[in-house]
């Protein structure tokens, strides 16, 4: 796999998009792998803080509604 900006060989994937991202190129962002309702009934996540971004993709921060999927 190469790098999507430079075409040298990447390090590793853009967790949010799956652009090849190299050395040079890549960036951190925060992630949420789960959301689940702890005690009390407080909404809580479990975030890894420094997964691998390509610094293109532009992730949401909020849900998209999709209506036409149903």
């Amino acid at each position: 796999m190469v790098c999507h900006q430079c075409g040298q060989t990447a390090m590793g994937v853009c967790k949010f998009c799956g652009r090849g991202v190299c050395a040079n190129h890549h960036s951190q962002m925060p992630v949420i792998l789960a959301v689940y309702v702890g005690r009390a009934q407080t909404p809580k996540t479990i975030v890894v803080a420094d997964a691998l971004w390509c610094g293109v993709c532009k992730p949401q921060p909020e849900p998209i509604p999709m209506p036409e999927i149903y």
